[in-house]
């Protein structure tokens, strides 16, 4: 009895045992989840985002780790330097772990076929706002209510004209709407925001496209955590051409890119869904969701310009429901300038084409090695003239003309101060006191590539990726041309006097300071150590002449005082 009693505590203390010890693996398998970067793409309790639900993963942890270092489509492969396998097991152990998810808050969605006319009616009871918006837009009221749409265009005043009726392929592709079918009623606005790039600055460095192209082709978008791109750069780069081919996938009803982003359409970023409304659009708090941060504030500087401040108090008493081909406002809105033009006749037309004026783009010329005035070529004097005109409708031609070309010179101005960094930067990497094969890796991004400021061997020159994981010098000259430089920019032709200078031209000089001095104390820590090497190699040297020096000149005393 004793000794069956004696078995039984042993077997209990041993699944206690156990029982802590795969607790403890759970614990520290999650916190390796996230410092890992798994988060990052199978989200939160690895509940699925742009890679697979892993909660519960009927995967045995051989096939776990095959498909860690030799993965399937397109996650990365990550290697044991990155993953050990002791690591891989108790994250494996944590996915086995993981609770089934709460229950749904509301009724599920229908399956299969509806009818139209159920839409409206099941929606109001669920959904009523998002009813009552899109009843008061004019894509629900009869006739046609938009001139520049074709007469012989079908009405869209149902649910299931940009949705479909097959309640299940909704749910699937979560209400997802294409911009082409926006095009059926759309076709020259799609012509001019999607195909012909009019809401990007046109096709970027290192053969990268135009639009989404510039957000997930960029080289670092690969490394940066997915659930933290879908919450940040994702939903302003999804403007235009996000919801078809090549990143969406028509057979399997699903967006095959790098994003996890599951909402995209460029026209409602600006004609929010459902109301659809123009006059929405025409404000300019329409465009502050995107164009306003460090990188290019353009709200910032526009409302606290003379121009923001007449919008700010005036504007609530003007029309916003006339085209802006036919009204005159007391000041400029962001749409005005970008999209009315104006002929030679005083005729005005409007086109959602926004890159028609701009000259200098997003404004890191410098970065990449360029200080010139770019605005003396046919096409960027064309571009000018067409600003011009739009200026007219307040202000002379010479006030007009000379005030961008006193901002075309602050910009250079401030040009020349990223260059002068962006030497000192390239003589550091000459020299090797900056050395792009050094790093760590920050937790939770992914394995890739070392950028550099300048091309030098070891790294890839792409100075826009030097916010993570490079040194102190190099994250000071990010922040110098790719925030205080273009805030700098943004404020002259935006006219906005602090932000032109001491948000912006002044805090380049800051910076430049500060690169001169980090410049100077890598300089003199490698003095400090050459000097210390030559000490350690030469100081073991000069004690044995000193020694042999002592003992030759006492051989020769004693020598001496033998002859004598």
């Amino acid at each position: 009895m004793k000794t069956f009693a004696a078995v039984a505590l042993a077997a209990l203390i041993g699944l206690c045992w156990n029982a802590g010890a795969g607790a403890d693996a759970a614990s520290n398998g999650e916190r390796l989840f996230i410092q890992k970067g798994c988060i990052g793409c199978h989200g939160t309790s690895g509940r699925g985002g742009a890679g697979p639900d892993l909660a519960g993963t009927a995967l045995g942890v051989e096939d776990f780790l095959k498909q860690l270092r030799t993965p399937r489509a397109q996650m990365p492969p990550f290697p044991a330097s990155a993953v050990s396998e002791s690591e891989a097991r108790e994250i494996h152990t944590f996915l086995k772990t993981i609770p089934a998810p709460p229950p749904r808050v509301s009724a599920a969605p229908p399956q299969g076929p509806q009818g139209p006319a159920s839409c409206v009616e099941c929606h109001r009871k669920h959904n009523p706002t998002l009813v009552a918006q899109y009843e008061s837009s004019a894509m629900f009221r009869p006739g046609r209510q938009n001139p520049r749409i074709p007469v012989t265009t079908p009405e869209a005043n149902s649910c299931a004209v940009c949705h479909g009726l097959d309640h299940t392929e909704i749910t699937h592709v979560r209400g997802r709407v294409s911009e082409k079918v926006c095009a059926a009623c759309h076709a020259q606005i799609y012509q001019e925001a999607v195909l012909d790039a009019g809401h990007s600055y046109g096709p970027g460095p290192a053969g990268i496209g135009t639009n989404w192209d510039r957000n997930i082709k960029v080289p670092h978008y690969p490394q940066m955590p997915r659930k933290v791109m879908e919450m940040g750069c994702d939903p302003c780069h999804a403007q235009a051409g996000a919801t078809d081919a090549p990143f969406w996938d028509e057979q399997k009803k699903q967006y095959v890119d790098l994003s996890s982003l599951p909402y995209r359409n460029g026209c409602i970023a600006c004609h929010t869904r459902h109301r659809f409304d123009p006059a929405e659009a025409r404000r300019a708090e329409a465009c502050m969701t995107c164009h306003m941060g460090p990188d290019h504030p353009n709200w910032e500087a526009y409302s606290t310009s003379k121009h923001g401040a007449i919008y700010l108090t005036d504007g609530a008493n003007w029309d916003w429901k006339k085209p802006m081909t036919e009204v005159r406002y007391n000041a400029p809105t962001c749409a005005y300038c970008h999209m009315v033009y104006v002929d030679k006749d005083g005729r005005r037309t409007s086109s959602h084409n926004m890159t028609r004026k701009i000259i200098w783009g997003m404004g890191v010329q410098p970065a990449l090695g360029e200080l010139t005035d770019i605005t003396r070529s046919p096409e960027n004097q064309a571009k000018r003239a067409e600003m011009v005109k739009v200026c007219l409708a307040c202000h002379s031609e010479v006030k007009a003309s000379e005030y961008l070309k006193a901002a075309d010179a602050h910009k250079l101005m401030g040009d020349a101060l990223v260059i002068q960094a962006r030497d000192i930067l390239h003589d550091l990497y000459r020299d090797k006191l900056l050395e792009p094969s050094r790093r760590s890796l920050s937790a939770g991004l992914l394995p890739g590539d070392r950028y550099v400021a300048t091309e030098t061997p070891g790294g890839t020159f792409w100075p826009a990726g030097l916010y993570y994981d490079v040194s102190a010098v190099e994250r000071e000259y990010f922040d110098m041309f790719f925030f205080a430089n273009l805030k700098s920019y943004k404020g002259a032709f935006h006219m906005s006097p602090d932000y032109a200078w001491w948000y912006g031209y002044a805090e380049t000089l800051g910076h430049l300071t500060k690169v001169r001095d980090e410049a100077g104390r890598l300089r003199e820590e490698r003095r400090t150590a050459d000097r210390t090497s030559f000490m350690l190699l030469t100081g073991p040297l000069m004690v044995l002449v000193v020694i042999g020096a002592v003992w030759g000149a006492r051989s020769f005393l004693r020598r001496r005082r033998a002859g004598a």
